[in-house]
């Protein structure tokens, strides 16, 4: 219940009264989510559904025309609190203008923000201050050197945007893995076809979509903001406490394997306390010790990952943010074993578990037995994480957009007519 009225708290901050009601009352009767179209008769409108992901050409073709190299522009679908897909596409943005880019956001539809100012608003509310023009809806998009796509749902829009010298796709997970085989499968694995050329947030998405879909990419790697990701002081206690990242509304984050190997970890060792950080638990039934922290600002994580012994971070696909965040703050990682997950931290630096309950759980337990272990994997992790920057990744992404910019303009090859 104190989770659902801090969302609805935050909601009604950023939108109002009126748009609180309207979400709240839609939901409470069953209705459809915000995201799908609604006919005049209530009926579920699939055709203009799609017809608002899928888009259309706009702007006006830019062939001959001169276009400042410096303009970069950015296009996301809509966005709450928490996203972390969101929030390092904001601090690209700002590393990216402290180099000289002249920034630009465009937000696609659905959305809820009455203007631009109350977006940015939220955006510097939720997760920082951002220096860049915002807009909204289609008619956003202005002529640009380069424009990026991020999540599939806008890169049809960008492919189709005549006035965008060269296009970007920013791909910081394997989208089609959040859904089932479903048309909405085959349209996020279709914008890997649509000829844009890639960014990808590590080393294991750049190869799968290289060798998969023959798309040609670069790689940027995950940062940490060290001035506030340090070890805190340890607060004396009678449990030894295990963090889990429980975010049980994204599926890939493997929510119920996490739960089910932890409760097998409790019965073992009685004196172990899980904390769940990421979501709302309370509506589970949870038969151990445990603290349900639900969804926390960035600024109460340092404090948090420092009390515990253990980190347990499950992910199906691309890893989250939380690996090096945890590891500035000392505290050691168990992650699960698969090549999606492996490619930033090396073997010394986390226990790798097999990803089934027993193996989890057989995991957990011997890294709780082995204080050794323990220490020097969080050293070793802490060591890679405080070697990283936001700053140094922008300047990578530069070089990269640089790069892969001036071999096409070199060959004489038009990035303006992309079509999907």
């Amino acid at each position: 219940m104190k989770t659902a009225f801090s969302k609805l708290r935050r909601y009604y901050a950023a939108h109002g009264l009126r748009k609180t009601a309207q979400v709240f009352l839609r939901r409470l009767s069953g209705g459809t989510p915000d995201s799908v179209a609604v006919d005049g008769k209530g009926k579920i409108d699939i055709i203009r559904h799609y017809a608002g992901l899928l888009g259309h050409e706009h702007g006006e073709p830019i062939e001959g025309c001169r276009i400042d190299p410096m303009t970069m522009q950015w296009v996301i679908p809509n966005f709450g609190f928490g996203s972390g897909g969101h929030l390092n596409i904001f601090r690209f943005m700002n590393n990216l203008s402290k180099l000289g880019y002249r920034q630009r956001l465009v937000i696609l539809p659905p959305f809820d923000w009455a203007s631009p100012e109350a977006a940015a608003a939220a955006i510097g509310r939720w997760y920082l201050p951002l220096d860049a023009e915002i807009a909204l809806g289609v008619e956003g998009f202005v002529p640009s050197h380069v424009t990026f796509a991020t999540g599939w749902q806008t890169a049809y829009w960008v492919a189709k945007h005549r006035a965008s010298r060269h296009k970007f796709y920013f791909v910081q997970d394997f989208e089609p893995s959040f859904y089932s085989i479903s048309s909405d499968y085959m349209l996020a694995e279709n914008t890997y076809r649509l000829g844009l050329r890639g960014i990808t947030a590590g080393t294991w998405l750049k190869h799968h979509l290289e060798q998969n879909y023959g798309m040609r990419t670069e790689a940027v790697s995950f940062a940490c903001d060290t001035d506030q990701y340090r070890p805190l002081p340890r607060r004396p206690g009678p449990n030894r406490n295990i963090l889990f990242y429980s975010r049980h509304v994204t599926p890939r984050r493997l929510f119920e394997l996490g739960l089910i190997a932890l409760e097998r970890v409790c019965v073992a060792n009685p004196d172990v306390a899980v904390v769940f950080a990421g979501g709302d638990v309370s509506r589970f039934n949870v038969p151990f010790k445990h603290l349900n922290c639900g969804e926390l600002t960035l600024a109460e994580l340092p404090d948090l990952y420092s009390q515990c012994e253990l980190t347990l971070v499950l992910s199906g696909t691309n890893l989250s943010l939380l690996p090096l965040e945890v590891a500035a703050c000392g505290c050691p990682l168990v992650i699960n074993d698969q090549p999606s997950t492996r490619w930033l931290l090396p073997e010394e630096a986390a226990f790798y578990a097999p990803c089934d309950p027993d193996g989890l759980a057989k995991t957990i337990c011997s890294a709780l037995d082995d204080e050794a272990g323990r220490a020097s994997r969080a050293e070793r992790a802490a060591e890679i994480a405080l070697a990283t920057s936001w700053s140094d990744e922008a300047r990578r992404l530069s070089a990269h957009v640089e790069n892969m910019t001036s071999k096409t303009e070199g060959s004489g090859v038009s990035t303006g007519d992309v079509s999907a």
